[in-house]
C-alpha cells in the first residue's frame, strides 16, 4: 500500500476516534445535566437553599384539652425561649459565661457547664441576625438574665405542657414528649390521637446568607408567626371522673385486685362521661419507673388505658347478648323453660355451672338470676353458630369502637368456620371470646337505648384559630335489635339484679338492670379457678342517665363479681344519683 494512502487512512482513523470520544463525552455530559436539572432538581435546589438560607423555628402553643364542664385537663404554662441577635452582643465569651451560670443548675458537672459556655459563645459570635440559645426557661431565670443587662438578648414566650389535675383522667389524656427529631409529640390517649390538631404549626425566622454564611443586609429576612393548635373539649365530666377514680382506687385496694377499670357512658349519645383505670400515673412525669408493689403484686404505674387496650374474656355479662339474640330471633321468651339436669358435654368437653349446682326446670328469668351456664349453652344451640356470631359482631364485639383514643384493641370473635359445638357453648357465657371493657359497656348501651349501636364519643368539639368550631356529632351506627327486644331485655336484666346473686349489695332506693360476669383466666392453656376477671355492667332503667361497667382484674378477697365488682358498682352508682339528682324510684 502506498505510504501516502496509509498515512491518510491513519489520520482519518484518529479523527473518527476523536469524534467518537467527543460524542460520547457529549452524551455523558448531557445525561449528567439532565439528571441534575430535571431528575434531581428538587434535591439540588434544597442543597442550594440550605447553603444560602438559615431557618430558626418558633414553637406554637399546643391546644388545650378541656373537660365537658370547662375545666382544663391539659394546658400550657408559659416558659421562655432565650435568643440572641449576635451583631448586637459586645462580648460573646463573657456573656456566655454569665448566662450559663444562671441556666445551668448547680447539680450539673463542670464539663457540662463548659460545654454550655462554648455553645452559647459560638452562637453569639456567629454572623446570623437571630439565633435561639435556650428553651423552656422559667420566669425566674428570665428575670435573672434580664438583670445582667446584656445587649442583643431577647425572649419569646414558649408554651410547655402541663396537667393541672395531675393524674386525673391520665389514661384518656396521654402525654407529650420529644420525638426523635426533638419535637414535642403526643403519645397515647387524646394527646396521641389528636396530635396533629393539638400541635399547631411552628413559626419561623428565615435569613438569607452569602457564600461565607453571613447574613445579606439587603437580602431576605422573614418572620412567620406560629399557628397555635386547636383546643379539644371532651365528654369527660371532671367531677364524676374525680369521684369515680377515688372509688376505683378504694375498690382495687380493698379487694386486692391487680388493676381495675370503670367507664360511665350516656347510652343514647354514646358520650363517655368517665373512663378511669387504677393504677394510674402523672402525665407530667411519664418517665416514672414501673415497679411492682411488694404487698399485692400490683404495678404502681400503669400507662396503658386498660379500658380500651386490654381485652379479656368477659364471662357471664355476655349472657345478656346471647339472650338478646335469642329473643330478637324469636327463639325464646322470658317464660321459655329449659332443663338443668347436670353438667353438659359438647365436643367431648364438659361444662358446668359456676357454683356446681343444678336446678331442674328453669325459665329464662331464672337463667339470668342464677347465671346458669347450662341454660346459656342450650340457648346458644337454639340460635346456632352463624346467628350468634353475627349478633356478637352486631353488638360491637370483634372490631374497634373507633372512640378516638390511641391504643384501642379489637377483641376477638373467631371466624364461624373455626367454631366447634364447645365454642358455641362457651361463647354463650362469655368464654372463648374476648372484648375490651368499652366494647362490653357499649353492647349494654344497645339494650339501654332501645336497640341501637352508638359510636362512643369522647371528643365533643374542637376550636381552632379565629374561633372556628368543629362539632363532633353523636353517631347512631345501626339498629341491632328491635325496640321490643330491648324492652324485654331491660325487664330480664332488672329481674336478674333484684333476684340474682348480687341482691345483697343492691342500692336500696333504686331499680337496677344489669349482669355480673366472673370469668376464669386462662393460664398455660387451662383455666385457673382462683384467678378471675370480675365484671358488673348495668344502668338505672327508670332514668337511664348513665350506663356503667366495673371490671376488676384478679381480685384476691373473692373471685366472684357478686362480692367485688357489684358492691363497687353500687357505691359509685350511689354517688352518681346524688350528682345527677335522680329521685328514688322504688
Amino acid at each position: 500500500m502506498p505510504a501516502k494512502l496509509k498515512a491518510k487512512r491513519d489520520t482519518q482513523g484518529r479523527a473518527n476516534f476523536l469524534i467518537a470520544v467527543f460524542l460520547m463525552l457529549s452524551v455523558i455530559l448531557s445525561f449528567r445535566l439532565f439528571t441534575i436539572q430535571v431528575l434531581q432538581h428538587k434535591e439540588y435546589k434544597a442543597m442550594a437553599q440550605s447553603q444560602y438560607w438559615n431557618l430558626q423555628e418558633i414553637p406554637p402553643s399546643r391546644g388545650n384539652i378541656l373537660s365537658s364542664d370547662g375545666y382544663f385537663l391539659a394546658a400550657n404554662k408559659t416558659a421562655y425561649l432565650l435568643f440572641a441577635e449576635p451583631k448586637e452582643v459586645k462580648d460573646p465569651i463573657s456573656s456566655a459565661r454569665k448566662i450559663s451560670e444562671i441556666i445551668v443548675s448547680s447539680g450539673h458537672s463542670s464539663e457540662e457547664f463548659a460545654k454550655t459556655v462554648s455553645e452559647f459563645s459560638e452562637a453569639m459570635s456567629s454572623k446570623l441576625l437571630w439565633v435561639a440559645l435556650a428553651h423552656n426557661l422559667s420566669l425566674e431565670k428570665k428575670e435573672a438574665i434580664l438583670k445582667l443587662g446584656i445587649a442583643g438578648l431577647g425572649f419569646e414566650n414558649e408554651p410547655v405542657r402541663f396537667y393541672p389535675e395531675r393524674n386525673l383522667a391520665a389514661h384518656v389524656l396521654g402525654f407529650v414528649a420529644k420525638d426523635q427529631n426533638g419535637q414535642d409529640t403526643g403519645y397515647f390517649g387524646i394527646e396521641g390521637e389528636y396530635n396533629g390538631d393539638l400541635s399547631g404549626r411552628a413559626g419561623r425566622v428565615v435569613q438569607e446568607l452569602d457564600a461565607v454564611g453571613a447574613p445579606i443586609l439587603v437580602g431576605g429576612y422573614k418572620r412567620v408567626d406560629p399557628i397555635n393548635g386547636r383546643d379539644v373539649t371532651l365528654a369527660i365530666n371532671r367531677s364524676i371522673q374525680y369521684l369515680v377514680e377515688r372509688r376505683l382506687k378504694e375498690g382495687v385496694e380493698a379487694y386486692g385486685a391487680v388493676s381495675g377499670s370503670v367507664i360511665v357512658m350516656e347510652p343514647f349519645s354514646g358520650d363517655v362521661i368517665t373512663m378511669a383505670n387504677y393504677p394510674s400515673y402523672d402525665p407530667s412525669n411519664f418517665n416514672e419507673e414501673v415497679e411492682e408493689s411488694t404487698e399485692a403484686g400490683r404495678p404502681l404505674v400503669q400507662k396503658r388505658n386498660l379500658a380500651i387496650s386490654e381485652t379479656y374474656e368477659p364471662g357471664s355479662v355476655a349472657k345478656a347478648i346471647t339472650i338478646s339474640a335469642a329473643v330478637d330471633s324469636g327463639k325464646i321468651t322470658p317464660q321459655t323453660t329449659f332443663v338443668d339436669g347436670g353438667p353438659a358435654v359438647y365436643s367431648g368437653h364438659t361444662i358446668d355451672n359456676w357454683d356446681g349446682k343444678h336446678y331442674g326446670t328453669q325459665t329464662i328469668i331464672e337463667l339470668l338470676q342464677k347465671s346458669n351456664n347450662i341454660g346459656a349453652a342450650w340457648v346458644a344451640h337454639l340460635i346456632g353458630t352463624q346467628s350468634l356470631a353475627k349478633y356478637f359482631r352486631a353488638f360491637g364485639f370483634g372490631e374497634k369502637t373507633n372512640i378516638g383514643l390511641e391504643g384501642e384493641d379489637t377483641g376477638t370473635v373467631r371466624e364461624v368456620k373455626d367454631w366447634a359445638d364447645i365454642d358455641l357453648a362457651t361463647a354463650a357465657f362469655g368464654q372463648g371470646i374476648s372484648a375490651t371493657p368499652l366494647q362490653v359497656l357499649n353492647a349494654f348501651n344497645v339494650i339501654a337505648n332501645g336497640g341501637n349501636l352508638v359510636q362512643p364519643r369522647i371528643v365533643t368539639r374542637m376550636v381552632g384559630g379565629g374561633g372556628r368550631v368543629i362539632e363532633m356529632v353523636p353517631k347512631k351506627l345501626k339498629r341491632v335489635v328491635s325496640q321490643e327486644t330491648a324492652d324485654t331485655m331491660v325487664y330480664l336484666l332488672t329481674e336478674a339484679v333484684s333476684g340474682g346473686e348480687s341482691k345483697y349489695f343492691n342500692i336500696k332506693k333504686y331499680i337496677v338492670a344489669g349482669k355480673t360476669g366472673t370469668a376464669q383466666i386462662p393460664v398455660e392453656g387451662k383455666y385457673d379457678p382462683t384467678k378471675t376477671n370480675a365484671t358488673f355492667v348495668g344502668f338505672l332503667p327508670e332514668s337511664r342517665e348513665f350506663t356503667m361497667i366495673v371490671r376488676l382484674d384478679r381480685p384476691s378477697t373473692s373471685p366472684y363479681a357478686a362480692e367485688t365488682a357489684v358492691p363497687l358498682w353500687m357505691r359509685i352508682a350511689e354517688d352518681l344519683v346524688k350528682y345527677y339528682g335522680i329521685p328514688p324510684d322504688k
